[in-house]
């Protein structure tokens, strides 16, 4: 399977382990002996959580990629793909039916208070990403596994989901049906191990501040001050702490993309990602700058609310998907940077040798091939809900989170939808922790939100939306969708796997269950 884009949530994790990344920056001083031993990097928003569980922001992916040890883990070749290797698993077998899958831990194991880290750990750590009640933003991306359907949807006791520890080293888990992306799940944060006495003991608060978890990776969180600093030091009962580089990392938050760059410059950090022209025409010219254009599996999108009084129309979504002028938003806002995206599954993504995005289409462009005037398709959806079809008397609300450059994005998306449908938006910016509180709890019209692809696969994305996920509260159900997706997810033959795909994000399009913004690479510097 040749894969030619670095996948984020690996890569970051990458980053504190190498001392290497792209995406979030960071600068090394030197140790005691000549070493470079403390890295300082940045995030660009405040984790929302770092319980491996519940948690799904990417900026809790980096925090918790590097406290936890998965039972594998995702490396690159030299060649750019990407394989499975052991981590806390020293050896894992696949049975011939593809339906159970074996992993063996290592000697020696333990949790950064000395505490050993055993095959019962990772059951309960999964087992309590698939509970209900922990209300996991990524607990879909366990559907493969038997009986995960009904346990999540409280049908059935977490006993039956086909996760066991056999014994203190050994971790089975069966498969309703084969998947055979499923290797490529187990090194995410769904997998993760847990300490339940930990979980107990601090209850709602666990995972809100560094001193209500214990890891058991490479490093452990010793400091986190909210909206400003995070801290990792290295975990001195790592097993594989030798291979463990840096003795620090020191993570600032920094929203603002001019405060970012600026730290850069001075040398405060050591690498950065930017699409913004007046910065990589800068740093081309820089010496000993390098930049790299990296593709990332990704889609900018508008979260669109179906609860809503508005949005439950089908037409009226429809009618603002079609009216986005995404071309329009790339050339001008972003200086032809990214590209426009008709379609949910990313370019980036594969099926093995398979390119999905060129086998699939185009979904939205064809929908307003069809739709036409997306302004008059907006009044017949105002008159079926028995409002006035008049779009210049509506306001719609956009949240977003509070940074200048969003701000342009929002205030390009204000006029847009004015020229288009006659449609005053109100811009609503705020913090991320903010703004995902609203999503989660429906509270919203649309939300300016961005998806990465935890795995090379069309599931990474599809899955998303199937009943059972709740990593993005659109309230939006289909059954027949679901069916494709686990039809999809059974299906040996590739170019079959491709057209159940097809037809599900078809059925995304149609229904406007999120609206597409755009998607391409960022210039890694």
């Amino acid at each position: 399977m040749r894969n030619k884009k670095r996948f984020v949530a690996l890569m970051l994790a990458g980053l504190m382990v190498a001392g290497t990344a792209c995406g979030n920056g960071g600068s090394k001083d030197g140790g005691a002996k000549g070493e470079n031993t403390v890295y300082n990097t940045f995030l660009s928003a405040d984790p929302d959580s770092i319980d491996a569980q519940k948690g799904s922001d990417m900026y809790g992916n980096t925090i918790v990629n590097n406290v936890y040890e998965p039972l594998i883990r995702l490396v690159q070749n030299d060649d750019l793909t990407l394989k499975p290797e052991a981590a806390a698993a020293k050896e894992w077998k696949v049975s011939e039916d593809a339906m159970t899958y074996t992993f063996t831990l290592r000697d020696g194991l333990k949790w950064q208070d000395g505490q050993p880290l055993t095959a019962k750990d990772f059951e309960y750590g999964i087992k309590r990403t698939a509970d209900p009640k922990t209300g996991s933003g990524s607990s879909f991306l366990l559907a493969d596994i038997a009986n995960f359907q009904e346990v999540n949807e409280g049908k059935a006791p977490l006993d039956k989901l086909g996760v066991k520890a056999l014994d203190d080293k050994t971790l089975e888990i069966k498969l309703g049906a084969p998947a055979q992306y499923f290797i490529n799940i187990v090194p995410f944060r769904v997998c993760f191990p847990q300490r339940k006495d930990i979980v107990e003991k601090h209850g709602e608060q666990f995972g809100s501040e560094a001193n209500t978890i214990v890891g058991c990776g490479p490093f452990k969180l010793t400091e986190w001050t909210h909206n400003s600093k995070l801290v990792l030091e290295k975990n001195k009962d790592y097993w594989n702490k030798d291979k463990v580089k840096l003795e620090k990392v020191n993570i600032r938050v920094i929203t603002d993309t001019n405060t970012m760059m600026n730290a850069f410059q001075s040398g405060e950090v050591m690498s950065v990602s930017t699409n913004k022209p007046e910065w990589t025409s800068k740093f081309d010219k820089r010496e000993g700058t390098k930049t790299q254009k990296v593709d990332i599996p990704a889609v900018d999108y508008f979260a669109v609310n179906h609860q809503d009084k508005l949005f439950k129309n089908k037409k009226v979504r429809q009618a603002f998907n079609i009216a986005l002028d995404r071309e329009g938003f790339n050339n001008t806002v972003l200086k032809g940077k990214s590209a426009p995206a008709y379609f949910w599954v990313p370019k980036a993504i594969t099926i093995n040798e398979l390119k999905y995005r060129e086998m699939a289409g185009n979904p939205v462009k064809e929908m307003a091939d069809k739709l036409g005037d997306p302004k008059a398709l907006l009044s017949e959806g105002l008159k079926e809900l028995g409002m006035d079809p008049d779009p210049t008397k509506l306001e719609v609300s956009l949240i977003m989170t509070n940074s200048p450059d969003l701000k342009k994005f929002g205030e390009y998306f204000q006029q847009n939808f004015q020229n288009k449908l006659g449609v005053k938006v109100k811009l609503e910016m705020m913090e991320w922790a903010i703004l995902s509180g609203k999503i989660n709890k429906g509270n919203y019209q649309m939300g300016y939100l961005a998806w990465t692809a935890d795995y090379n696969h069309p599931s990474a994305m599809m899955s998303l939306f199937t009943s059972s996920a709740n990593a993005v509260r659109t309230g939006w159900k289909s059954p027949e969708y679901d069916k494709l997706i686990r039809d999809a997810a059974k299906e040996k033959d590739e170019k079959k796997q491709v057209e159940l795909y097809k037809k599900a994000e078809q059925i995304l399009a149609d229904e406007t269950v999120i609206i597409p913004i755009i998607s391409g690479t960022t210039n890694c510097i």
